[in-house]
Parts: structure tokens; C-alpha cells; sequence
């Protein structure tokens, strides 16, 4: 052992008598990980290493300002075995693309737990972080590009877990992969201020219950969040926007229950909520705006809670298509603003409408028969379809709303008033002033 480290370091100050660049890459970083004590730091240059790195033991990997780790590109770039590892600072690359391998590979393969991967840059590899079989673990700021929205088929996701719970996912980047991030059999986990955009669905649960999605962002993706077979999961504070393909949608509830979906923005996505085969989920203080459909539910959507939220300019406000009346559209006397579209009077001035709002349509029937209907909500010909059936008295109720909200804009204090007018007053006199001077 003694006799490798004479060669290794005889080797480096050799070429640099000789007035060479190296790169510790030409040599072996893996030598430079398991020669670095256990709970050490290993700091490294600013070149390219080769990758197909394994780490066993519990230490910490720093990059500078352009480390590389370029990986074969026949495996995994980067794979922690053992507890208590943080990797910082560093772009990874060239992991394999294979999809005839038993293995799915990564940018970063992690089975350990008590992991920290921060301020990492992540391109070119099947998946960009992959964790499986772990808890507490920790992915920040990193930042992982895909090979482009149209071509799922060939690529993994962004972030993956599988059997790994109470992770946190900060502060991550993802764009141009399958599905941004992927939760199967993941319990316990917390995803807040992630960006995800050009990906089939930014957001991919299944099978996975107990988790929390705070203030992320999804843009541009085919579907910003599908949950599917999955329980008491939080979405609250997360922005869609502009998912608006044939079959696009902001949030996709699929065999789910006990969801809580609140303070959460949609605008321009072709259905800002889309429920089916769902029980017991309540949608509270989300503002929908401009969205074709504001939300849809199907008829084995049942038992779901609406309140205190706010639809504004959206085609269609809510979409029932094959009937449900056990959907709730109020909460402890608390209904939803409905904007212009609804006016409403308010004689005693207590926030709620003196009327219910109903809203009746016949799309319904047209989405049943072509998903394509969609696609001409805007059409002046919807409109005339709407009418005609209206006339005919072949529209469905599609919501009830018994407790409508009286939207009301921001008002100035009292204080701030009175001031403003005195101001004027004030600017009034000194040019009365003026002009008699």
C-alpha cells in the first residue's frame, strides 16, 4: 500500500517538473476517496475527474469552481454505499443511458441514509438522482437538465425515490426529463421551492402517503402534479402554469384520499384540477385564473371539499362529467368567490351571498365523447352549443355553491385616506397660491 502511494505522488511531481497539466482524473479519484479517513474532507481541483465513483465510508466531497466528475457512461457516476456522506459543489455527467441493464442508473445512485447532495450540476445521465432503500437524506440546490420533454421514453426522471422516506428536496432545478421528481413507496418526505418545467409530470407520486409539497413551481410541463394511489399528502403554496396540452392538467387526483390542496396558484393550464376516482380531499384557498376548465370531476369523484377558493376568468369554472352530488362546495358556511361571471348581493354586508350560485353546462357531453373538445373551449362554436342547450333545457348542474363569497377588493385604511386628501387639499392651496403671486 505504502509502495502505491510512493508511485502515485512519484508520478504527479514528475509531470509537473516536466511543465505538464494534470488532472488527477488521469489517475485514480476513487485511489483519493478511499485514502481519505473516515469523516475527512476531500477537496477537489478545478479539472475534470473520471468518474464511476464509490464511496463506503462516511466523508465529504467539495468541489471548486469547475470540478467535473465525468463517469464512463456506462454506470453510475457517482454511488454512496455508506451513511453520513455529503457531496457539494460539483457537476456530474456521462452516467449511462442504458435502458437493457437490470440496474436503473443515475447521475448519483444513492442507498445510504444521512446523505447530503448540495449544489450539484447533473446532465446527461438516465436519472439524475436515484434513491432507493434510504431515510433522512438530503437533496439542495442541485441543478439537473434532461435530454428534452419529447423524449421520455428514453430517459429517467430528475429525482427518484423508491422506498425512501423523511428526505428533504430543497431548492432543486429540474427541466427536460421524464418526470421531475418520482416518489414510489415513499413515505415521510418534504419537496419545497423546487423549480420543474418541460417534463411529462413535474410531480409523480404513487403509492406514496405522508408527504409535503411547499412552494414549488411547475411551468410547461405536460401535467404539473399526478397523485396516484397515495393518502394524506399536503400541496400547499405551489405555483402551475401554462401546462395546456390535449390531455394537460395543473394537478391530477387519481385514487386519492385525504389530500389537502391549499393556497396554491393556477393559471393557463388547459384543467387546473383534474379529480377521478378520489374520495375525501379537500381543495381550499387556491386561486384558479384563466384556466380553460377550472376544475374537473368525474363522476367517481366523490366527497370532496371546496372552500374559500377563488375562480376568476376561467372558460369554464368547474366541469362535472358524469354526475356526483356528494361533492362539497362550502365548508363551515364558507363557499367560494366565483368573480364577475356570478354577481351577487350582499344586503347585510356579511362577506356571503344572499343567493346560492348554480352553474349549468352541456360540455360535459362533448368531453365524454372527444377528449379533443378541450382543445375549442374558446371557440365561438362552444358558445353557440352551450346556448342552444340552454334553450333547450339540456344542461346538468354542474356545482352548487350555497354559501358564495363576496369578493372584495383591497381597500386603503381610513388613516392613509385622510391623508391622501389632505395632500390634495394642501396642493390645491400652494397653487391658488401661485397664481395669485
Amino acid at each position: 500500500m505504502i509502495m502505491k502511494q510512493l508511485i502515485f505522488l512519484w508520478t504527479v511531481a514528475f509531470a509537473w517538473a516536466a511543465g505538464a497539466s494534470v488532472s488527477l482524473a488521469d489517475n485514480s479519484v476513487q485511489f483519493l476517496i478511499d485514502h481519505t479517513p473516515a469523516n475527512g474532507v476531500l477537496v477537489l481541483k478545478n479539472q475534470v475527474y473520471k468518474g464511476d465513483l464509490v464511496i463506503k465510508k462516511p466523508i465529504t466531497i467539495k468541489g471548486t469552481q469547475g470540478t467535473v466528475i465525468q463517469g464512463s457512461g456506462t454506470g453510475n457516476v457517482i454511488t454512496i454505499k455508506a451513511p453520513y456522506v455529503r457531496v457539494e459543489n460539483i457537476a456530474i455527467k456521462h452516467g449511462s443511458l442504458s435502458m437493457n441493464s437490470q440496474e436503473e442508473y443515475a447521475g448519483v445512485k444513492v442507498t445510504a441514509n444521512h446523505v447530503v447532495l448540495k449544489n450539484l450540476r447533473i446532465t446527461d445521465c438516465y436519472h439524475g438522482v436515484y434513491l432507493k432503500n434510504t431515510h433522512h437524506n438530503e437533496v439542495s440546490h442541485v441543478t439537473i437538465t434532461g435530454r428534452g420533454r419529447n423524449i421520455v421514453a428514453s430517459q429517467g426522471n430528475g429525482i427518484q425515490l423508491i422506498h425512501a422516506s423523511h428526505t428533504r428536496l430543497v431548492g432543486n432545478v429540474i427541466k427536460k426529463v421524464r418526470d421531475g421528481i418520482a416518489f414510489d413507496y415513499s413515505d415521510y418526505n418534504k419537496a419545497e421551492q423546487n423549480q420543474i418545467s418541460e417534463t411529462r409530470y413535474g410531480l409523480h407520486y404513487m403509492y406514496s402517503n405522508d408527504n409535503a409539497f411547499l412552494g414549488n413551481h411547475f411551468l410547461n410541463n405536460n401535467g404539473g402534479a399526478a397523485i396516484m394511489v397515495s393518502k394524506r399528502l399536503q400541496l400547499r403554496n405551489n405555483n402551475f402554469s401554462f401546462h395546456d396540452g390535449s390531455q394537460a392538467f395543473g394537478v391530477l387526483l387519481k385514487s386519492a384520499e385525504e389530500v389537502s390542496i391549499s393556497d396554491n396558484h393556477f393559471y393557463q393550464n388547459l384543467r387546473g384540477i383534474y379529480i377521478d376516482d378520489s374520495v375525501g380531499n379537500e381543495i381550499a384557498k387556491n386561486e384558479f385564473l384563466h384556466n380553460r376548465v377550472g376544475v374537473e370531476l368525474w363522476s367517481s369523484a366523490t366527497h370532496q371539499t371546496f372552500t374559500q377558493n377563488s375562480f376568476f376568468k376561467n372558460t369554464v369554472p368547474v366541469m362535472t362529467v358524469g354526475g356526483s352530488v356528494t361533492n362539497q362546495w362550502s365548508k363551515d358556511g364558507k363557499g367560494n368567490h366565483w368573480g364577475g361571471e356570478f354577481p351577487l348581493l350582499d344586503a347585510n354586508q356579511d362577506g356571503i351571498g344572499d343567493s346560492p350560485v348554480q352553474y349549468t353546462s352541456a360540455l360535459y357531453k362533448l368531453i365524454q365523447e372527444n377528449e379533443l373538445t378541450y382543445l375549442f373551449l374558446h371557440s365561438p362554436a362552444i358558445s353557440i352549443y352551450e346556448k342552444m342547450n340552454q334553450l333547450f333545457h339540456q344542461q346538468s348542474l354542474m356545482f352548487e355553491d350555497e354559501y358564495p363569497l363576496i369578493y372584495q377588493e383591497k381597500r386603503l385604511p381610513l388613516g392613509m385616506i385622510g391623508l391622501a386628501l389632505g395632500m390634495l387639499f394642501i396642493g390645491y392651496v400652494w397653487m391658488r397660491r401661485r397664481r395669485k403671486i
